[in-house]
Parts: structure tokens; sequence; C-alpha cells
């Protein structure tokens, strides 16, 4: 209704302009000259749509012929009139420079009055247009009408459908209802039976139920015992067990220190190999986590373009409706200047003003009766889908009715087989329970015969064991002790030895220097005096009391002696000299055996400290794992909820979308129907006018 309005308005300011900028034109020229006048008056009886381009043409020509003429008439009677005063003289400047502005003014109103025209021009082409729309748009009415009579005659067929179906439903209804009743008296006849046998099976409950007192307590009884019993026995056991762990542990220590160093080597290259599978693992894990990320961010990026888009579309939105203000804002200036002008021009177009109160009353009317006919074409609509919403929501009912009175029916044949056959139950369950009673006395009996037996023969293969691991453990102990002994024993044997073979080194040392110092003595000097040490030499040896008087003659047996004596000195010194680098080469050895045993004992507890320091890296990279897996997780669960995100937004975008869609449809019929009302009161208009002119 505004926009209709503001374009009446408009286009009645612009004639309203036309008219006055003729009338001041005409008023002009009328002062000037009377000739003018009759070009200019003949304008005024014409509106806009019927002028010409001929008549602009020839008017415009005589406007500028009439201008020329006075401009030379001017000077002519200027050089005629050359004796007459000074004041003639400036009024003729006067009205020249009146002419001058006066030209220029008729100038540019001639060229608002071009502009004006050709916005007359357009508008009467977007009134053809909008009269064509509206032709389309009441060919749409009509087929809308036509679909409503359609839908009308269908309804008219579902609610004779209805009634048929309701009246179905009422005999079906009836009908259910007998059978209900049959049903209710057969259930109270049920329920009277039910109640005895429940009665009875009371009774058989109490008895039964002694019975199974009875012989609950009397296994507890033996429960216990027998629990007891397994307490005993699980102690001994345990014993037993940790005496057995303790040898075997003692046993598996000396045969664990041989299989360690072979086992170390081998856990040291499964550990590399497992190390190189750990490294690829974690490179695998690193390239899928960088995919992740990468697409992370893709997520991130289509998020961002999505937020953009959403930005954008809110901002056009923003622009629209700031176009739409500053439409709404250009149209009341206009009308405020349109008011302005009409108000100077009240005195003119009082008249007019009437008719176009009474015209727009009969407009506001038209539009009323409009919008009554809009708004029960709407009602109309509405009851139609109450209609339907109310027969298919009864629909519905009578199924559900129906639906519920055969699953009722259904339950309450259930119960009743299902009572039938938990009294069969129980009766056959107290028959088997009397059998199962006697059966269990016999197997109680046999049971505690068994528990007896096999608690005796339990404590003899328990007390064999003991013996057998006391005298396992008492060998183990004598034989440990036998070691001992053997070890140290050697080790003083080995002692004795060794200051054995020193002594004898000691001693063969001073006999050879002794030997030697005879032989440098008896070589220089032959004195009485050496052959006298000589002899004592030889009897202190050989125990010889005759032989210095036979030392002269037998010097050469004496030389052959002394070369004898040396050689088995020089050989007792090359046993000697054997007998050291033997005990060396033996204490090498020993040394050798002892830093062996200190360097494995070194590498066992290297060995151990890597095992150790492997298995916290092997638990730092599980740890490691398990962070990167939470990680990945954590990482999935930020996808899901940026995938979650994104379809949300998706669905606002689409929802805003289709109103967006919805806010220009209803735009655009908002728009045709002013465009109807528009093209109504330009034709209302024209009528007027050609009635005027008719008058």
């Amino acid at each position: 209704m505004g926009l209709t309005e503001d374009l009446y308005k408009q286009y009645q300011s612009l004639f309203a302009q036309y008219d006055y900028v003729i009338g001041k034109v005409v008023s002009h020229k009328k002062n000037k000259k009377s000739s003018v006048s009759s070009a200019d008056s003949e304008e005024e009886f014409f509106s806009s749509e019927e002028v010409d381009g001929s008549n602009r043409r020839r008017s415009s020509e005589k406007e500028q012929k009439y201008v020329s003429d006075t401009v030379k008439q001017e000077p002519d009677r200027g050089d005629n009139r050359d004796g007459k005063d000074l004041n003639q003289n400036i009024d003729a400047a006067e009205s020249e420079r009146k002419l001058t502005s006066l030209m220029e003014e008729m100038k540019s109103l001639s060229n608002d009055k071009m502009d004006l025209q050709l916005q007359i021009e357009s508008q009467a082409n977007e009134v053809k247009q909008l009269s064509i729309k509206n032709t389309e748009l009441h060919n749409h009415v009509m087929e809308l009408e036509s679909l409503l009579k359609e839908k009308q005659d269908v309804v008219s067929k579902l609610e004779a459908k209805l009634d048929n179906s309701e009246e179905q439903s009422k005999s079906n209804i009836g009908k259910l209802m007998a059978q209900v009743n049959e049903l209710v008296l057969e259930t109270k006849t049920l329920r009277t039976e039910k109640d005895e046998m429940e009665e009875k099976i009371k009774c058989d409950k109490k008895e039964t139920s002694n019975e199974r007192e009875d012989l609950m307590k009397k296994l507890k009884v033996m429960q216990e015992k027998l629990d007891s019993q397994e307490k005993l026995n699980k102690e001994l056991e345990t014993k037993m067990e940790g005496k057995g762990e303790e040898i075997s542990q003692f046993l598996i220590q000396i045969e664990n220190l041989k299989a360690n160093l072979a086992e170390t080597k081998s856990t040291e290259q499964t550990m590399m190999e497992e190390k190189a599978d750990l490294l690829a693992r974690l490179n695998d894990m690193e390239l899928e986590l960088e995919i992740q990320r990468n697409q992370t961010k893709k997520l991130e990026e289509q998020l961002r373009d999505t937020n953009y888009e959403i930005k954008q579309m809110t901002n056009e939105n923003k622009s629209l409706q700031d176009r739409n203000d500053e439409l709404k804002a250009a149209m009341t200036q206009r009308g405020e200047d349109i008011s302005s002008f009409l108000m100077e021009n009240n005195s003119d177009e009082n008249g007019a003003s009437m008719e176009i109160m009474a015209l727009k009353a009969e407009v506001n009317e038209m539009r009323l009766d409009l919008d009554n006919l809009n708004e029960h074409k709407t009602k109309l609509e509405i009851q139609n889908e109450r209609n339907q919403k109310e027969y298919a929501e009864s629909l519905a009912k009578m199924e559900n009715l129906n639906t519920k009175l055969t699953t009722q029916i259904a339950d309450q044949a259930k119960t009743i087989k299902d009572q039938l056959l938990t009294i069969d139950r129980i009766k056959a369950e107290q028959k088997e329970t009397m059998i199962t009673s006697s059966k269990f006395r016999l197997s109680q009996r046999v049971a505690e015969r068994k528990m007896e037996e096999l608690a005796e023969k339990v404590k003899r293969k328990m007390e064999d064991n003991i013996r057998l691991l006391h005298q396992r453990i008492h060998v183990a102990e004598q034989l440990n002790n036998e070691n001992k002994n053997s070890c140290k024993l050697i080790m003083l044997r080995y002692e004795q030895e060794n200051k054995i073979l020193g002594e004898k080194v000691v001693f063969y040392e001073n006999e050879l220097e002794s030997l030697k110092g005879a032989a440098t003595a008896s070589e220089v000097t032959h004195s009485p005096v050496i052959d006298l040490k000589g002899f004592e030499f030889e009897a202190a040896l050989n125990g010889l009391d005759a032989a210095v008087a036979k030392v002269e003659e037998h010097r050469e047996c004496v030389v052959k002696n002394v070369s004898k004596m040396l050689y088995e000195v020089q050989f007792a010194k090359d046993w000697i000299k054997n007998m050291n680098v033997e005990m060396k080469q033996l204490k090498d050895n020993v040394d050798c055996l002892t830093t062996l045993l200190n360097q494995k004992e070194e590498q066992g507890l290297l060995l151990r400290d890597k095992v150790w320091n492997l298995e916290a890296t092997v638990s730092k990279e599980g740890g490691e794992k398990l962070n990167l897996t939470n990680a990945v997780n954590q990482l999935e669960k930020k996808v899901a909820k940026l995938e979650k995100n994104l379809k949300e937004k998706d669905e606002d975008l689409d929802s805003l979308g289709e109103k967006k869609r919805e806010a220009i449809r209803q735009l655009c019929l908002v728009v045709e129907f002013h465009r109807d009302r528009c093209n109504y009161l330009m034709k209302l208009v024209t009528n007027m006018r050609v009635n005027k002119k008719k008058k």
C-alpha cells in the first residue's frame, strides 16, 4: 500500500511541476507580448501523455523566433530614437537584462521539461509491464480457484468415506465389546480356579520348604567341614610349593647364569629389531597424524569459506535493507517536497484535491474489500487443512483403538495359557522335588564317604612329598658343604706347594753360589790350602775321609765331578725356571679366569642395566604410543565435531536460503499486488481526466 501511495504521489508531483513550469512561462510571455500567450496557453490543456514531439519542436522554434525578433527590433528603435531622454535608454537596458535572464530560465525549464517527459515515458513502460504481470497473476488466481474446487470435491468424497468408516467402526466396536464381556466372564472363572490351585500349592510349598531347610542346614554343616579341610590342605600345599620354589630358584639361578649370556645377545638383537619396528611405526603414526592435520586444515578452510559466504549473505541482506531504507527515505522526502509544493498551490488545486481524496477513499475501500477477500480465502484454506488433519487424527485413533483391543485380547489369551503352564510346571516340580530329595539323601551319604577317603589320600600324598623334599634339601646341603671343603683343601695344597718350591729355589741358589766360589779358588791357586778346601768339600758331599792325599793324583776326576755338579746345578736351575714359568702361567690363568669372571659379572650387570633401560624405553614408548593413540582419538573426536558443525552450518545455510527465497517470493507478491493497484489507479485517473475533458 505504501509503494502505491508513493508512486501515486510522484505521479501527481510530476504533473504539478509540469503545470507550474508551463504557467510561469506563459505568465512571462503575457507580460512581454500577447502573441506568445496563445501558443503557450494551448499546452496547459494537454497532458504530458498527449503532447507529441512535433508540437514541442514548434513551440520551441516559435519561442526562439520571438526572442530573436525582440532582440532585432530593440536596436532599430534605438537608432530611430536618438533624440529621446536618458531614462528611456536605462529602461531599455533593464528590459534587455530581464530578457537574457528570462531566456536562461526558459532553457533550464525546457531541459527540465524534457527530463520529466522521459521519466513519464519510463513510468508508462513500467505500467505496461505491470499490467502484463497482472494478467499473468489473474490467470494464476483462476488456476488456483479451479484447484480449490477440485480439493473441495475431494474433501466431500473423504467426508462421505469418513461417515461410512464411522458406521463400520461402530458396528465393529459393538462386536468387540460383546467379545470382551465374554472374555471377562471366562477370566473370572479362571481366577476362582487359580485361587483354589494357589491355596493347594501354598500348602505343598510349606511342606517342601520345611524339608529343604533341614537339608540345607545339613549341607551347610558338611560344607563347613569340607572348607576347613580344604584350608588345611591349601596351607600345606602352599608350604610345599614355597620350599619347592626355593629349591627350583637355586637351580634356575645356576642355569640362568649360563643362559643369560646367550639370551642377552639374542635379546639385544631382538631389542634392536623391535626398536627399528617401533621407529617405523612411529614414522607411520607421524605420517597419519600429518594426514589428519591436513584434513583438519582443509575442514577449517571449508569452515572459513562457509563463514565468509554467510557473512557475504548477511552483508547482502544488510545492503538490501539499507537500499529499502534509502528508497523509503527518498520517497518520504519526495512526498514532503510534493506536499510543500501542493501547499503553495492549494489555491489553484482545491477542486483537484477534493477529487483525489474521493478517489483515495474509493481506492482504500477497494483495498479493504481485497484484504477481506484474502482473509476469507486464508480462513477457508486453514479450515480445509484443519478438517484434513482432524480426519487423519480420527483415522489414526480408530486404528490405534483396534490395535489396542487386539493386543489386549491376545495378552489375555497368553496370560491364561501361561497360568495353565505354570500350574502344570508346579505339579511336575513337586514330583521332581520328592524324587530328588530321596536321591539327594543317598548322594549325600556317598559324598561323605568319598570325602573322607579323599582326605586320607591327600594327607598321605602330602606326607610323602614332604619327606622327599626334606631328603632332597639335605642332599643339596651336603653337596654344597663338600664343594666348599674341596675348594678350601685345593687352595691349601696350592699354597703349600708354592712355599716348598720357594724354599727349594733358595737352597739351590745358595749351593750354586758356594760351588762357583770353590771352583774359582781351585783354578787360580794350587796351594795345599785349596786342596784342603776341595777335600773338605768332597768330604762334606760324599763322606770320604781319605780323599785328601789323593787330590793331586786325581785332579782329572775332581774336574769331571765338578763339571757333573755344575751340569746338575744348571739342570736344577732350568727345572726351577720352568716351574716358575708354569707357576706364572698358572697365576696368569687364575688372574685371567678371575678377570673373565669379573668381566662376565660386569657384563651381566651392564646387560641387566641395558635390559632395565630397554624396558624403561619400551614402557616410555608404550606411554608415548598411548599418548599418540589418545591424541589420535582426540583428533578424531575433533574431526567428528567439526563435521557436525559443518553439517549444522550447511543446514543453517539451507534454511537461510529457503527463508530468503520465501522472503523474495513474498516481496514479489507484494510488488505485483502494488503494481496491480497502481495500474488500477492509473486507469481511474485517466478515466477521470477523460471525463473532465468531456465536461
